[in-house]
């Protein structure tokens, strides 16, 4: 895409073809359920239409949408509304685990208890297979500092999980 603002729908609509899944990707991993996913998700894609939001290239589009996401659901997170409505929802849902599929519910709410500033790195690095470069260049930070945050997450990790899983380098 050029440098140009989205001109019409068919523009848009090609934009969240390519990007949907990733930004979904993204806000999954940041709130754990579909529902709080699929709002986040719709949320970064109407900040698009209703602004005048202006891509360089390729990769400016994705950084821009990784980083909205993230921001996204940082607001919905701290919202008092979310906290409320989440807690109920956790009162009234069945504890229900789908036998056929192996559940790594730990280790998504362990990554979601993570510290901010260690969260947005591992989310980028392991859900979306962003090398350390590519998050340092979208953070400001320099790549080593990237990569001490994820040795800490994996540290941190680690010892939340109790070595039940593997939680690599």
């Amino acid at each position: 895409m050029s440098k140009q603002a989205l001109r019409t729908d068919a523009d848009f609509e090609a934009l969240y073809e390519r990007n949907w899944r990733y930004v979904y990707r993204i806000c999954y991993s940041y709130m754990g359920n579909a529902a709080d996913a699929e709002d986040c998700t719709e949320d970064v894609f109407v900040k698009i239409l209703t602004g005048n939001t202006v891509f360089k290239d390729a990769e400016h589009e994705r950084k821009w949408l990784a980083v909205t996401a993230i921001n996204r659901c940082k607001d919905k997170l701290k919202s008092s509304a979310f906290r409320l409505t989440d807690s109920l929802d956790a009162e009234e849902a069945p504890d229900i685990a789908a036998p056929e599929k192996e559940d790594y519910s730990d280790v998504r709410e362990a990554v979601i208890a993570l510290p901010e500033r260690l969260k947005a790195a591992v989310i980028l690095y392991y859900y979306c297979g962003y090398k350390a470069e590519e998050i340092a260049k979208q953070f400001g930070r320099s790549p080593s500092t990237i990569r001490n945050l994820l040795k800490e997450a994996r540290d941190l990790l680690r010892e939340k999980l109790g070595g039940a899983y593997d939680v690599g380098e």
